[in-house]
């Protein structure tokens, strides 16, 4: 009798063992599917255009001169800059971070500024962008890196989106 009880015992020490690392497994899979917050930016973020200007260059060749100015409180380490070539567009859609000519560094959609970053009130950056088509609206969108868990994280400020109206000359100037 005393081999029935042992039997009886190591079956329910089975059973609990089981339903522990069931419960485990389940656990870091359902863990898998909530979701993380998001980096937001700070309230605080805001580019300036302090100064637009078009010219045209002849032969379909558009140059736009922009004074970038951080007027917020925080540091800001680069911009999204979008364009569009039609005067009746509301929203910019043409990526034209590739066409700097200086002011910044290109890298995959992004302008970084030259020389690190633009501090809060500090000087304007002088961007100089070389374009094939007749630009009506900028949109900028500024971007900062922040170091979240130990990795340098991208953290787009949607809300701090500016737009300017560009009034590019129909004849080249000389």
């Amino acid at each position: 009798m005393d081999k029935k009880g042992v039997s009886i015992m190591i079956g329910y020490v089975l059973l609990i063992a089981g339903i522990i690392v069931i419960s485990a497994v389940v656990y870091t899979w359902m863990r898998s599917y909530v979701p993380r917050p998001t980096p937001e930016c700070p309230d605080g973020v805001s580019l300036f255009i302090e100064d637009a200007v078009c010219k045209n260059e002849g032969e379909s060749l558009y140059t736009i001169n922009l004074s970038i100015k951080n007027n917020g409180r925080f540091v800001v380490d680069g911009y999204f800059i979008k364009a569009t070539n039609n005067p009746d567009q509301d929203i910019a859609t043409l990526d034209i971070s590739e066409s700097i000519k200086s002011g910044g560094n290109a890298q995959a959609g992004i302008v970084l500024f030259s020389g690190g970053n633009l501090s809060p009130g500090g000087k304007a950056i002088k961007a100089i962008y070389d374009l094939s088509f007749k630009t009506y609206l900028i949109e900028i969108t500024p971007i900062k890196y922040e170091v979240i868990e130990g990795k340098n994280r991208l953290i787009i400020c949607g809300d701090a989106k500016i737009k300017e109206k560009i009034n590019c000359p129909e004849e080249a100037i000389f």
